[in-house]
């Protein structure tokens, strides 16, 4: 069998550079990124933060992605130029990229909207050394695009993410398992896949400062200090991850697999919520609503899913995830939703969510579906989402709600539109 290889192809400042590149192309003789700019959001929809910014941005002011906008502008004053997001073009963008990646592997995934992985195992027979491809995929989205990407390779998921966070911008870099101890365990621990700033600052107060002296922990005692999320974050540091359980390959699944065909691979839905999902019963809000979305492009489709996935991103945009295979497919919201509210259980400790996310994989031709006798889809069930189905398709998505949402502190119907299930919504 040929050798695991993938990259991870990630843009540099990408809505800036979406941004800037649509500008230029419009007649625009200032190239946002040669000054300092940043992409800030909506302060009322909880994106009032920068999404972007330009280098010099960071080198001048010290603006972060991620920090307040109004904290930037202070740095900045009347130096920084904002521009607003614009999530139509950078989905186009986005789609652009994946077509060129589409050219050099028939197994594309879309990690998010500006990163995807792409399998290269067994490519080498077509297109030769990795590292030579990765070049010559880079420089193609620039001379194509107009934007730049790096590109981090190595035998598995996580360490392609780590090699990209390397050197920027426009960089291609490897790190193979070989080159973990050397490219990899000096970095300071707050650069390890998956250490947010609290995690960051319980491992430095034991000592721990870079991913090296994380690597070689004990294990047991770390599983002390920060439970069961040691135990992965000393597989990360380790250069590798778990099949399966909490975390492991659940933290690397994209958001859809772009295939040379056109059978849809999953549909999902997420979500930035007004405020932070404090409570369980917050939380299974949010899920429902997401499950309400969800579940109707699955039967838009005439689909059904056996894999259901629930992630979320924390207050320090620390992100978590975990997904399970059922005995049998589902297309109901009530089922769809218990599902999702058991796997948010035995995921979630609690921390605040500022992001949720429901996605549904593995599907079936709802035609051709094998029943279970211990699962089986009430008729009542089928005869409600029908129902609901057809007035929404008829009257509009308003026109029916639970009854938990109407004092709507959360949409009825979170996430993007309902649409394609070969996009990334």
């Amino acid at each position: 069998m040929a050798k695991s290889c993938y990259m991870l192809i990630d843009v540099n400042s990408a809505f800036l550079s979406w941004e800037a590149v649509y500008r230029l192309q419009h007649g625009e003789t200032v190239d946002l990124r040669d000054i300092p700019s940043v992409v800030g959001g909506s302060e009322k929809n909880r994106h009032g933060i920068v999404l972007a910014k330009s280098l010099s941005a960071k080198k001048l002011y010290n603006v972060k992605t991620g920090e307040p906008l109004v904290q930037a502008q202070n740095k900045a004053g009347n130096n920084l130029v904002v521009v607003p997001p614009r999530h139509g073009l950078y989905k186009e963008a986005s789609d652009a990229m994946m077509n060129v990646l589409q050219q050099y592997s028939p197994v594309v995934e879309r990690f998010s909207i500006d990163e995807a992985f792409l399998d290269y195992t067994g490519m080498e027979m077509l297109y030769g050394d990795p590292v030579k491809t990765a070049y010559i995929i880079k420089d193609e989205i620039e001379s194509k695009l107009g934007f730049t990407v790096n590109i981090g390779i190595s035998t598995n998921k996580l360490l392609a993410k780590m090699a990209c966070e390397f050197e920027k911008p426009n960089k291609v870099h490897t790190l193979w398992p070989h080159e973990v101890p050397s490219k990899m365990w000096p970095l300071p621990i707050g650069e390890l896949y998956m250490v947010g700033r609290k995690t960051e600052e319980k491992l430095i107060h034991k000592g721990i400062l870079t991913i090296g002296d994380l690597a070689k922990c004990d294990i047991v005692y770390l599983k002390k200090w920060i439970k069961g999320f040691g135990e992965l974050l000393w597989h990360f540091a380790n250069g590798s991850y778990p099949e399966s359980d909490k975390g492991g390959t659940a933290f690397f699944q994209g958001a859809l697999t772009h295939e040379t065909d056109s059978k849809a691979k999953g549909i999902g839905n997420s979500s930035t919520i007004a405020f932070n999902l404090e409570t369980k019963s917050a939380a299974y809000k949010a899920l429902l609503s997401l499950c309400e979305t969800v579940s109707r492009r699955l039967r838009e489709h005439n689909f059904k899913a056996q894999v259901i996935h629930v992630g979320y991103t924390t207050s320090e945009f620390e992100r978590f995830g975990r997904q399970k295979k059922y005995l049998s497919p589902t297309s109901s919201t009530q089922e769809l939703y218990n599902r999702a509210c058991s796997l948010l259980d035995e995921l979630w400790d609690m921390q605040p969510i500022r992001a949720i996310g429901v996605h549904a994989t593995c599907l079936t031709s709802s035609e051709n579906t094998q029943i279970n006798m211990f699962e089986i889809e009430s008729e009542k069930s089928k005869f409600i989402d029908c129902t609901v189905d057809n007035l929404r398709n008829k009257y509009g998505s308003s026109i029916i709600k639970r009854g938990c949402f109407l004092d709507e502190d959360i949409s009825h119907m979170l996430g993007g539109s309902w649409g394609n299930p070969t996009g990334n919504s």
